[in-house]
């Protein structure tokens, strides 16, 4: 039998990457339509997701950031001469930007204004305003091995393939996984 490896080949952005390893989705509670990019988030779950205060969700709330992140990742082993492993490959990814708005209420006992006396509620999702996405080849014969098991690919078939998304939520360089699927 050959021994079975996995290879993660680099082949996408950097921020994308990040984005996908960072966290746990923090609640299921969140209501979030993958199909159309909108649904709502709870500012529950967000002040879990970053582990913040009430207060302290209303004070950064305006400058959070809502993102959904798609991938494709296709495995195949590839033979190069001296047996077979596997190669896992990123053939699809993307980001697309998310609108969103802050849902205050009043807070109990106070007036009906939005100041103090108001509290963030939750964050409304409408919809992607910008976006950016690539695919990249797979591994093919004639290629250069990646690993030193040969000098060429002599083989690549494909085994199986996953895709997923993510609905992110970000606060300057830092980044939570608030709700994902396949």
């Amino acid at each position: 039998m050959f021994p079975r490896r996995t290879i993660h080949l680099t082949v996408s952005a950097a921020t994308l990457t990040a984005a996908l390893g960072y966290a746990v989705p923090a609640a299921a509670s969140v209501r979030y339509d993958a199909e159309t990019k909108s649904g709502y988030a709870d500012a529950a779950d967000v002040r879990k997701a970053f582990g913040w205060s009430d207060h302290t969700l209303a004070a950064r709330a305006a400058d959070l950031a809502f993102s959904h992140d798609f991938w494709t990742n296709d495995t195949y082993s590839v033979s190069c001469g001296k047996g077979s492993f596997r190669i896992e490959h990123q053939s699809e990814f993307g980001r697309f930007e998310l609108t969103d708005r802050v849902v205050r209420e009043p807070r109990r006992g106070g007036s009906t204004g939005y100041g103090e006396s108001s509290r963030t509620a939750g964050f409304r999702i409408t919809g992607p305003y910008a976006g950016i996405s690539g695919t990249s080849l797979p591994p093919a014969v004639g290629q250069s091995c990646p690993e030193p098991r040969g000098p060429r690919v002599t083989r690549a078939e494909l085994v199986s393939t996953t895709s997923g998304w993510s609905l992110t939520v970000s606060f300057g360089d830092v980044s939570r996984i608030l709700r994902s699927g396949r």
